[in-house]
């Protein structure tokens, strides 16, 4: 089985990368590099990298890495992440998580930022992670805690549910493997050992509401799940979405936002 596609629109990357990743992800990629630890001559793989944010993380703050490696399952992601990683020596590979292209023990570390949630094949993904580790490699997972630690997110399904009810869902997926346990269980089903499953709160920072409101309505799965809806419904959407984020926080928008870091050993 393979991961979501998140292909079109075709903006949706760009979008993502203008505003989410400096809104939260970069932030929670240097969290999960603070326990993942590269280090020099080390190979590293970072699976669903998105726009790459975490690898380029991994760049700035140990250069000397022998290789890195970003595996997606969209080809636009992996368009905006090569011009962004200009210069900075990383491999985009086209790919499925829940069959890597790569060697048995290939890397010392493999990364997985908000993205194991949306796999519909979990157990197989982590089972394909375990393998392209060397013995003893590292592996980081992040996924978010419940929706009720993201209350930018819950003043958007407000939002959603008086206009779409039935798109609620999309919005609630992000937040589907929000267990500890559950995370924890799944690692050692795998073969992984040394699992520590820990709880970190962030925060999410936006211009403005309009920003944050566009952040989910062009660069989510949403923009994938509306593009049959009429323009003029999505901006009233959009507009309800600025209203409530404007209501609960203001101006420049600061949020909380916790996820889970998962850490293992192979």
């Amino acid at each position: 089985m393979s991961t979501m596609q998140w292909g079109t629109p075709a903006r949706f990357p760009a979008v993502y990368e203008e505003l989410l990743v400096p809104g939260f992800f970069t932030a929670f990629a240097d969290e999960m590099l603070d326990r993942g630890q590269p280090r020099d001559r080390e190979s590293m793989l970072d699976v669903a990298t998105g726009t790459g944010i975490v690898l380029r993380r991994a760049r700035v703050r140990c250069p000397s890495l022998a290789r890195a490696v970003g595996l997606d399952l969209t080809a636009g992601m992996l368009a905006v992440a090569r011009e962004k990683s200009e210069g900075l020596d990383i491999e985009y590979v086209e790919g499925d998580a829940a069959s890597l292209p790569f060697e048995d023990a290939a890397f010392d570390l493999v990364t997985c930022q908000q993205g194991l949630q949306f796999f519909p094949a979990r157990e197989q993904a982590l089972r394909e992670f375990r393998r392209v580790l060397a013995p003893g490699g590292r592996a980081v997972v992040a996924c978010w805690c419940d929706v009720e630690t993201a209350p930018a997110h819950q003043a958007l399904t407000d939002a959603l549910r008086q206009h779409f009810p039935d798109r609620e869902p999309v919005a609630r997926v992000p937040f589907s493997l929000s267990s500890a346990d559950e995370l924890r269980s799944l690692l050692h089903e795998a073969g992984f050992g040394d699992v520590d499953v820990e709880r970190v709160a962030g925060t999410a920072r936006f211009s403005s509401p309009e920003d944050f409101s566009r952040s989910f309505m062009e660069g989510s799965p949403m923009a994938i799940a509306m593009a049959d809806v009429p323009q003029e419904q999505r901006d009233a959407l959009a507009r309800d979405i600025a209203m409530n984020v404007r209501e609960r926080f203001g101006e420049p928008v600061v949020a909380p936002m916790v996820t889970h870091i998962a850490t293992a050993r192979a």
